[in-house]
């Protein structure tokens, strides 16, 4: 029995043997057809360069591309800053004190005046009298002087030093939106020694409509959070009405000799992954995407500044329409999503 059941075994380990190699040689054709096929189909593939886009000639043509070399651009030296504009309300108020306390002095002042001469030339009028219009006369001058200390603490040197009928143009400016005062603050740390000649603003939401003015000096306070150095700007005239509490970046022009680059239209740039783009084609069906830093914006239509040394270079052609289409097309092929 023994034997007979190791014989049935052995040849139970034979069958599945035999049908295991059967199945082996059915099989091995089709497998080696597939992995064939996708070693072919590796191959076919081209590596992806990064940040690159292949767009035939007739395709971008047929969008309408526009390329163009940088423009040498010069832009003097300027330091950046960060703030918002202020809201007049404490300054019209203070300027009304202001106005009604010049008014009560200049009465006390005539009537000191008045009565001292009255006394001096021995008319009908009391030592006492005398006495008590140079009281008030004193007690409205002190009022008028604290007054002006106010201004000059709160808003600085520039508007205290006002006239009063300027002043008072300058409030009433402010009460029908003609002008605003924009408190900017240079980054923390930083520190400018002389008082910029000129600021350019640019209001959030509205930076295709830069904002110039000549009319700067030095804030009266630091910045209690930040300790930032501070500058209140005066605007008149400005291309909207600037609301209290708008925010807006400014670039303070300082002295000295201005520094050569480039200008780039607002146009060519693009918004990816938190940083700022340029497409420059380096063939004819060939696209590369470069990063640029921003300086400043530039006067008119000319753009933004752009320094030499960069990733720009004078003989680059910049695609200034159709750089968002490369973008959208550049995603495509590596799978993403462009902002």
């Amino acid at each position: 029995m023994k034997k007979i059941a190791h014989l049935l075994l052995i040849v139970a380990v034979l069958a599945g043997l035999s049908w295991a190699l059967w199945r082996g040689f059915q099989h091995h054709p089709e497998g080696a057809a597939e992995a064939a096929g996708e070693a072919a189909a590796d191959e076919g593939k081209e590596e992806h360069e990064p940040n690159t886009v292949a767009l035939e000639k007739e395709k971008w043509k047929a969008l309408d591309f526009e390329m163009q070399e940088p423009v040498a651009a010069k832009l003097t030296p300027r330091r950046s800053a960060f703030g918002r504009v202020l809201d007049p309300t404490p300054l019209v108020t203070l300027d009304s004190d202001l106005a009604a306390a010049e008014a009560a002095l200049a009465a006390s002042r005539a009537e000191y005046e008045r009565s001292q001469k009255l006394l001096a030339a021995g008319e009908n009028t009391s030592k006492k009298a005398a006495e008590a219009a140079e009281a008030q006369f004193r007690a409205d001058e002190v009022k008028a002087a604290g007054l002006r200390r106010s201004l000059s603490l709160q808003w600085g040197g520039a508007v205290a030093a006002l006239q009063t009928p300027q002043r008072h143009a300058l409030a009433e400016a402010l009460v029908r939106g003609e002008s605003a005062l924009v408190r900017v603050d240079i980054l923390p740390g930083d520190a400018l020694i002389e008082t910029p000649r000129a600021a350019r603003l640019q209001v959030l939401g509205r930076e295709a409509q830069p904002i110039d003015t000549m009319l700067i000096s030095p804030a009266a306070d630091a910045d209690v959070r930040t300790q930032a150095q501070g500058f209140i700007a005066r605007v008149d005239q400005a291309p909207f009405v600037l609301r209290p509490g708008m925010a807006v970046t400014a670039w303070l022009e300082l002295a000295g000799e201005p520094r050569a680059g480039f200008a780039v239209p607002r146009s060519a740039l693009l918004r990816h992954d938190g940083r700022t783009w340029i497409f420059i084609q380096e063939e004819e069906e060939k696209f590369v995407r470069k990063p640029v830093t921003l300086e400043a914006p530039l006067e008119g239509e000319q753009g933004w500044f752009v320094a030499e040394g960069g990733d720009l270079k004078k003989e680059d052609l910049i695609v200034v329409v159709g750089g968002q289409v490369l973008l959208s097309e550049e995603m495509k092929g590596v799978g993403g999503e462009e902002e």
